[in-house]
C-alpha cells in the first residue's frame, strides 16, 4: 500500500540527508519530490527549527565532518557514537589547504590562495561549486600595509547566498574597496558605500554571519579611539556601524574583545583576564535599533581556568547549555544554570582544530537552478514496479526500526 502523498512528504522531511539521497532511487515520483524546491525548503526549515546538523572541523586545511553530532540534545550531552571523519575525494582535493570562511543553511564557503579563490560546497550532499574570480579592477595581490577581508552568508530577502570581499589599499589605490558575489546570478559587483578608510580600521579578516548580515570588528579612528562593529546587510547590500554593548567592569585592552557567531546570532565576547568571560548576544527587534543582551558570564575556573580563548560554537535548543571551543583543542558543554563544564568526546578529532556547526540541507549548487515541482509518476513496466516494491518495503522496515524517529 502506497503512502498518501501528503503523509509521505511529512515523513521524508524529517529524515537526515543521507537517507533522502538513497530514497531518491525508490521511484521517479520520490526523486521528483525530494529534488523539488518546495521540499528542499521545507526540509531546511525543519532542520533549522530543530537544530539538526553536524560539525565541520578544519585542521590546517584538512576538513573533517562529525555528522552524527547533534546540537539539539535536551538532556545530557553524551555523544559516545560521534565520530569525526575526514572528507574524501573528489571534494577533499578541491578544498585541501583552504581556510574556512563561513556557513549558512548547510552551505560552507572556503577560500584558498590568500582569498583569491573561493569554493562553496554542501557537506551533506558533497556537491561543490567553484566561484569565478573577482573583477579585474579588484586588487589580487596585497602588500604588508594592505589587508583583505571576506565573509559568507545567506540573504533571506532575495533567497540568495553571497560572498563579500573587502580590500584596504594604500598603494594600488588609496581607500577601501568592497565587492559582493551572488550565487544566484553567479557574478560579482562593486559595493558603492564602502566605509571611509581614514575613519575605520578593520581588526579581523573573517566576517561573522549573524542577524542577516556580515560583521567585522573594527576600530574607529578618532581622537578617542573606540571599538565598533562594521556590519554589511546582505539584503540591501549596505554597510552600517553597530555600537558595542555597554560593558561594565574594569578596563580591558582591545584584544580582549572579539566578534563571533554560531551562524544565526551575533555575539560579542568580552574576556576579562584571569577572571571571567562575558558573552553578549545581539537582539533584533522589528522596527527598532539592535540591542544587546548578556547571554552568559563564565567564571575562569576548572577547565576554563587557564584558557586563552573560548568561543561559543552552538547554543543548545533548550537554552540551558552552550557548546564551547576552548583554545582550538577541546570542545565542552557549559551548563548555564549549574555553571559546570563537561567535555564533548568525538572520536577521530585532531589535536588542534577550528570547529563550526552546519545545518543538514539539500540546498543545490547547480548554476542554473530552476525550482522543480513534484510530478506524477508515469506508468512503467513490471520490472520497475518490482524494484519499487522492494525499495518501498525496505523503507517501511527502516521506519519500523526507528530510522525516522523525530
Amino acid at each position: 500500500m502506497a503512502f498518501p502523498c501528503k503523509m509521505l512528504d511529512e515523513i521524508l522531511c524529517r529524515l537526515p540527508v543521507k537517507y533522502l539521497l538513497r530514497y531518491r532511487c525508490v521511484s521517479k515520483g520520490w526523486c521528483s519530490l525530494i529534488d523539488s524546491d518546495l521540499f528542499v525548503k521545507k526540509h531546511l526549515s525543519r532542520a533549522l527549527e530543530c537544530n539538526v546538523g553536524g560539525l565541520i572541523i578544519n585542521e590546517g586545511g584538512k576538513f573533517y565532518l562529525a555528522e552524527d553530532f547533534k546540537s539539539n540534545l535536551d538532556g545530557g550531552h553524551d555523544n559516545d557514537n560521534a565520530v569525526a571523519v575526514e572528507i574524501i575525494d573528489p571534494l577533499k582535493t578541491l578544498i585541501s589547504g583552504a581556510d574556512f570562511v563561513g556557513a549558512a543553511n548547510g552551505l560552507v564557503c572556503v577560500s584558498k590562495n590568500k582569498m583569491n579563490e573561493f569554493m562553496v560546497f554542501n557537506p551533506s550532499t558533497r556537491k561543490s561549486r567553484k566561484i569565478p574570480s573577482a573583477p579585474a579592477e579588484f586588487p589580487r595581490s596585497f602588500h604588508m600595509i594592505e589587508t583583505s577581508l571576506c565573509g559568507f552568508g545567506y540573504d533571506h530577502v532575495n533567497d540568495d547566498y553571497k560572498i563579500v570581499k573587502i580590500a584596504e589599499c594604500y598603494l594600488q589605490f588609496r581607500g577601501i574597496m568592497a565587492i559582493v558575489y551572488s550565487l544566484k546570478t553567479n557574478s560579482w559587483k562593486r559595493i558603492q558605500n564602502a566605509p571611509v578608510h581614514n575613519r575605520i580600521r578593520f581588526c579581523g579578516n573573517w566576517g561573522m554571519f549573524g542577524n542577516g548580515a556580515l560583521n567585522w570588528l573594527a576600530l574607529m579612528n578618532t581622537r578617542n579611539c573606540y571599538d565598533i562593529i562594521v556590519s554589511f546587510d546582505l539584503g540591501n547590500e549596505q554597510f552600517k556601524e553597530v555600537s558595542f554593548p555597554v560593558i561594565e567592569g574594569p578596563f580591558v585592552n582591545f584584544n580582549s574583545k572579539s566578534v563571533v557567531s554560531d551562524g544565526g546570532s551575533l555575539c560579542v565576547l568580552d574576556n576579562y583576564p584571569n577572571s571571567r568571560i562575558d558573552v553578549w548576544v545581539m537582539m533584533t527587534n522589528s522596527g527598532a535599533e539592535n540591542s544587546w543582551s548578556k547571554a552568559l558570564s563564565m567564571e575562569k575556573e576548572g577547565t576554563l581556568a587557564y584558557s586563552r580563548f573560548v568561543r561559543p560554537v552552538s547554543f543548545c535548543r533548550n537554552g540551558l547549555s552552550v557548546l564551547l571551543e576552548v583554545d582550538s583543542s577541546k570542545l565542552v558543554w557549559y551548563d548555564l544554570e549549574r555553571k559546570t563544564v563537561k567535555n564533548l568526546r568525538i572520536c577521530g578529532m585532531p589535536n588542534q582544530f577550528d570547529s563550526h556547526v552546519f545545518t543538514q540541507s539539500l540546498i543545490p549548487l547547480n548554476k542554473h537552478n530552476t525550482p522543480q515541482k513534484p510530478s506524477q509518476e508515469k506508468p512503467h513496466n513490471v520490472q520497475h514496479r518490482r524494484r519499487d516494491d522492494i525499495l518501498s518495503r525496505e523503507f517501511k522496515l527502516n521506519l519500523q526500526q526507528g530510522v525516522l524517529e523525530d
